[in-house]
C-alpha cells in the first residue's frame, strides 16, 4: 500500500534557525527559501538531477514582474504546477532583484504543495506552545549521539599528549561527565585507548592501568 503523506510528513515541520517574523499583512512567519532548497536537494537530490522547476512565462503586468513556474522531482516527467510568482520590479527605484523574486514566490508556493513547511502554512507557527516545541525537538535533533561523542573524545584523546591527556583525565569535571554520560562499553573503549597514550607517563608516576 502507498502512503500518500510519506514526502509531507518527512518535509512538513520546519526548523525555527531558517524563519523570521515579517510585521506586514498583520504578521505572519517567512522561511528562508535557500533553506527549501537545502530540504529539497535533502529529499529528491541535487537540483537538476534528483528535483527542479522551469520558468515557462514571464512577463511584466504594470510595474510588477509575473512568472509562471512548474516544478518536477523524482523524474522530469513528474512536473506540475504552473504556480504564478510576483514581485514588485518597477516601485520608487527598479529592483533589479524582482524577477529573482517572483521565481523564488512560485517554486515556495510549489513546494508547499508537495508539504514542504506545511507547519507555517497551516498556520502553526500563530500558536507559541507550538513553536517551543519545535525549538525544543529542533535542539534535541541536533544534539550529538553517544558515538558521536565517543568520536570525538577519541579524536581529542589521540591528538593529545600523553601528560596533557593523563591530566584532563584526571581533573577536567567537563571530561569525566562526557565520559560518564556514555553506555558503559564505550566509557571501557575510551578507558582503553586513555591507558594505551598513557602508559609511559603511568609507569613513571606509578599509576598503571
Amino acid at each position: 500500500m502507498t502512503d500518500n503523506m510519506v514526502i509531507w510528513d518527512a518535509v512538513s515541520k520546519t526548523d525555527p534557525a531558517y524563519t523570521k517574523h515579517v510585521n506586514q499583512r498583520g504578521g505572519f512567519t517567512s522561511v528562508n527559501a535557500q533553506s527549501q532548497v537545502m530540504m529539497a536537494t535533502k529529499q529528491f537530490g541535487p537540483i537538476g538531477q534528483g528535483w527542479g522547476y522551469d520558468v515557462i512565462k514571464r512577463e511584466m503586468i504594470g510595474d510588477v514582474v509575473v512568472v509562471d513556474v512548474t516544478l518536477w522531482h523524482g523524474e522530469r516527467s513528474n512536473v506540475f504546477g504552473p504556480m504564478m510568482g510576483a514581485a514588485v520590479m518597477l516601485g520608487k527605484r527598479i529592483d533589479t532583484d524582482a524577477p529573482k523574486k517572483a521565481i523564488t514566490d512560485a517554486v515556495t508556493k510549489l513546494l508547499s504543495q508537495l508539504g514542504f513547511n506545511a507547519d507555517i502554512f497551516l498556520g502553526m507557527w500563530d500558536d507559541n506552545k507550538y513553536v517551543q516545541e519545535r525549538e525544543r525537538e529542533v535542539a534535541k535533533e541536533k544534539e550529538p549521539t553517544p558515538a558521536e561523542i565517543r568520536d570525538a573524545l577519541k579524536s581529542k584523546f589521540e591528538k593529545s599528549s600523553p601528560q596533557g591527556l593523563a591530566d584532563a583525565w584526571r581533573d577536567n569535571a567537563e571530561l569525566k561527565a562526557r565520559v560518564a554520560s556514555l553506555p558503559e562499553p564505550m566509557q571501557l573503549e575510551l578507558q582503553a585507548l586513555r591507558d594505551k597514550i598513557c602508559k609511559d607517563v603511568d609507569a613513571q608516576q606509578g599509576n598503571g592501568p
